[in-house]
């Protein structure tokens, strides 16, 4: 993929959107997804947090009741509510105005004990 994907550190293969749940009012965008999805199939969540805009259009209609997403494009934008990251998919598309960013990996995404990855916008990132 030509964006940001290749920060969120999975590897060169594929990943689908499972669901998005916002919460706390939009203050928390949690997108749950799956890389690999005709091998390992690792999950993951992409966890947006202190959110001040998000924005969503659904592209496909007919396709809304499909349980999976093709993830198309990652944007992360940046951080700080500077830019927002930008999210598509064959479904959908969401733009998230935020103040942190986070990617947890793991068997079960609602333990405690998950690995945690907090990364930087790529503005801010060392090349």
């Amino acid at each position: 993929m030509p964006d940001d994907y290749n920060l969120l550190n999975l590897g060169g293969l594929t990943s689908l959107v499972k669901n998005v749940n916002v919460s706390l009012w939009g203050n928390e965008v949690l997108l749950e997804c799956i890389y690999d999805p005709t091998g390992a199939q690792l999950p993951y969540s992409l966890v947006f947090q202190d959110c001040r805009e998000i924005m969503w259009e659904v592209h496909d209609e007919e396709e809304v009741k499909e349980p999976l997403a093709d993830l198309i494009g990652f944007h992360l934008g940046e951080n700080a509510h500077r830019k927002a990251a930008l999210i598509h998919t064959d479904i959908f598309e969401i733009s998230i105005l935020y103040g942190s960013f986070s990617i947890h990996k793991g068997e079960n995404l609602n333990a405690e004990d998950l690995e945690t990855e907090v990364l930087v916008s790529p503005a801010q990132a060392v090349v």
